[in-house]
């Protein structure tokens, strides 16, 4: 049996069975699918962070990374974003799998120039967009894009096609990537063109006041895994203009897997996430936004076209395949 192995450089201390909690982010909660799916091929897999007894969930083994046997020879490692980590592992094949676009200056600020030069790396980027940032010198070993998807939650439930929700929409991103800049556009182009208009959106690190409340500007709930695929199907759109740093969008992914148009400027890696009338909008500028915006919210038509449109291409990226492009690349190579 061939074996794989993934190594977090965080101090988290995890396992599968917190995938439907609140502490794991998209990357960790991604690679735990990844994982899984591999088992379910019939590959050994271990999951090493800073966990502190050894578990076994869902057929992945999750133990301390400082426990890693160097007599084993694994046939891929994966390391999350920092080659440092390879230091622990034997491997024939050694795989970064990045999270972030990693400039030069944070290539060396980071300390990864020396254990790139010694474990010879493949960067595993997961966009077009992260592809083309990621130079040359912070990947001479060479560079892929295998892209993630959503929780099988996300794709296996049910969707009702007939089902209009209220006319709210959604932000359920970090508050620091451009929400500001959404809020002014709904403050001045989308909630004057109709009082029944609702934005909800995350609550960390906002000052919620009055001034939102009076132009029907929410707080979300935040909950488990379950209860926001509750959530989402409750609104009509995900509003977000994207970021310079987004380098996946899960949240679009999963959003896209609900039947749930996003409306967007494509900033980052939302051009890659996004296909225009597809699975959402592009706009071109603020106005365009808000014209979307409120089309999907004021047009009921208009809406139910585009949820019968994203049913039909749901199911289009699932773990499987996705899995299959990792063995086919790096293990069966």
């Amino acid at each position: 049996m061939k074996r794989i192995i993934i190594i977090d450089n965080s101090n988290l201390s995890y396992s599968g069975n917190d995938i439907n909690g609140t502490i794991l982010r998209g990357t960790e909660t991604s690679l735990i699918l990844l994982s899984e799916q591999f088992v379910r091929m019939g590959y050994q897999v271990d999951y090493c962070n800073e966990i502190n007894n050894f578990s076994n969930v869902n057929g992945v083994n999750y133990f301390n990374k400082k426990k890693i046997n160097k007599s084993t020879t694994y046939d891929l490692a994966i390391a999350i974003s920092d080659a440092n980590q390879l230091k622990f592992v034997s491997a024939l094949k050694k795989v970064i799998f990045s999270v972030s676009n990693q400039p030069i200056e944070k290539f060396l600020r980071k300390k990864q120039l020396l254990p790139f030069l010694k474990f010879k790396p493949t960067v595993v980027t997961l966009c077009n967009y992260q592809f083309k940032k990621r130079s040359f010198f912070t990947s001479f070993y060479g560079k892929e894009i295998i892209p993630i998807t959503s929780d099988p939650k996300f794709l296996n439930h049910e969707i009702n096609p007939n089902y209009i929700p209220k006319k709210q929409v959604v932000y359920n991103i970090r508050s620091n990537r451009n929400l500001d800049r959404l809020i002014k556009i709904w403050i001045e182009k989308i909630f004057p063109k109709n009082s029944e208009f609702k934005l909800f959106i995350t609550p960390d690190l906002i000052d919620y006041n009055d001034k939102l409340k009076k132009n029907n500007i929410f707080l979300r709930k935040i909950g488990s895994r379950n209860e926001m695929i509750d959530e989402l199907k409750e609104y009509r759109a995900l509003t977000y203009l994207g970021h310079k740093s987004d380098i996946f969008t899960l949240t679009a992914e999963e959003a896209v897997k609900l039947c749930l148009p996003v409306v967007t400027l494509g900033i980052g890696s939302l051009s890659d996430r996004v296909q225009h009338f597809e699975n959402g909008f592009i706009a071109k500028n603020d106005q365009d936004f808000a014209d979307y915006t409120i089309k999907l919210m004021n047009d009921d038509k208009f809406y139910l076209q585009m949820k019968s449109k994203m049913l039909a291409i749901r199911h289009k990226n699932n773990w499987e395949y996705i899995a299959k492009k990792w063995i086919k690349k790096f293990v069966d190579n």
